[in-house]
């Protein structure tokens, strides 16, 4: 019970020290560079999703392409 007290009482110093920055203004520099990772981040993820998806449809061209031929 000991810990749960000192948890919240720590967890509630914490939020309120955020709010008073937040507040103040401290903190746009981590919100400027939070929203640049992200942006980053989920470009990258497209990305390789779109590499993915044309990966696997050179492959099935391959495929077809090898299918209709035959292989010598």
């Amino acid at each position: 019970m000991k810990r749960v007290l000192i948890g919240a009482t720590v967890s509630a110093v914490l939020v309120y020290v955020a709010c008073k920055l937040h507040q103040q203004g401290k903190l746009d520099g981590i919100y400027d560079g939070v929203n640049k990772f992200a942006f980053k981040a989920k470009r990258n993820l497209k990305n390789v999703a779109d590499a993915g998806k044309n990966q696997a449809e050179y492959i099935k061209d391959r495929v077809e392409y090898e299918f209709q031929n035959g292989k010598e």
